[in-house]
């Protein structure tokens, strides 16, 4: 079992730049794979000098989003490098070396685990959901507003029994920032959706590897932290664009996968212009 990072870049070569030194000493690391998502800095020149045997820097030839981003990555790290497992880890997120030799280690106990995470804090907040149902598509419907996502999460999410007492548990999709994905199950899920630009990948990678036979597993006992969202909040300053980027990435997972109807497009889009007046008048609250 050998293992690679992949790490996607786009503008923010400061914090890909810290992740690189965080990680580039752990023995458990062959290769370092630094995407650079055609960045519109100077990242790519100043992440060159960064590379190394260990360290390998590749640059998309457009910024088809974060998908297109890490498929590139996983496909230079199993084709080219013919490692057996990688860990996507935004630059944003810190991590230890037990910690990935611990998500390695789960691979063994089951030839259909395609993907492994652990539990993520962030510096803000703390303990943050990292896992969470493949949901029909009502049940995604209210996890996309804010209001119901609190007043309905008990009918929607994993009840805390569920992960009382364990080591680790099989979920549905994990959180994108940092999670470990195995060569067969990449090859046979497609990995990620390059027509989603941003938003929902975890829902879609989930949902493909079910569909392949793979199921995914979150550790309880392992962590990493997640500094939230670093990257996205650098590129779109405003709420109201990541909410319509949002919800076409939902509108596109409820339509491709959920195989909504008519009837439920009609209800979600009205569902989506309540959620978005929500977003500009949180907005501008925030601005008084």
């Amino acid at each position: 079992m050998e293992l690679a990072a992949v790490i996607l870049n786009y503008n923010d070569s400061e914090h890909t730049e810290e992740q690189v030194k965080r990680i580039r000493n752990y023995a458990i690391l062959k290769y370092i794979v630094i995407v650079d998502n055609h960045s519109t800095d100077d990242s790519f020149t100043r992440l060159s000098l960064l590379r190394s045997e260990k360290v390998k820097l590749i640059w998309a030839r457009d910024n088809g989003g974060y998908g297109a981003g890490n498929n590139l990555g996983l496909s230079y790290a199993f084709d080219k490098l013919h490692v057996s497992h990688c860990v996507i880890a935004n630059p944003d997120t810190s991590f230890s070396e037990a910690c990935l030799n611990a998500m390695l280690e789960t691979f063994r106990r089951s030839p259909d685990i395609g993907v492994v995470s652990a539990v993520m804090r962030d510096y803000q907040r703390g303990l943050q959901q990292t896992a969470w149902p493949i949901r029909p598509w009502l049940g995604e419907l209210l996890n996309s507003g804010p209001i119901s996502r609190r007043v309905f999460a008990g009918l929607i999410n994993y009840r805390p029994a569920y992960m009382a007492g364990r080591h680790a548990v099989a979920v549905g999709a994990v959180h994108g920032s940092m999670l470990m994905i195995q060569d067969e199950a990449y090859e046979k899920s497609g990995g990620y959706d390059e027509q989603v630009f941003l938003y929902c990948e975890e829902n879609i990678l989930g949902w493909r590897l079910r569909n392949a036979g793979f199921h995914s597993v979150l550790l309880l006992d392992q962590n990493y932290l997640h500094e939230n969202s670093g990257t996205i909040s650098k590129t779109y300053h405003s709420m109201v664009p990541k909410q319509k980027l949002r919800q076409q990435s939902e509108m596109y997972y409820y339509k491709q996968y959920l195989k909504i109807g008519p009837w439920e497009e009609a209800i979600t889009r009205v569902f989506q212009k309540i959620v978005l007046l929500e977003t500009i008048a949180a907005e501008r609250l925030k601005l008084l």
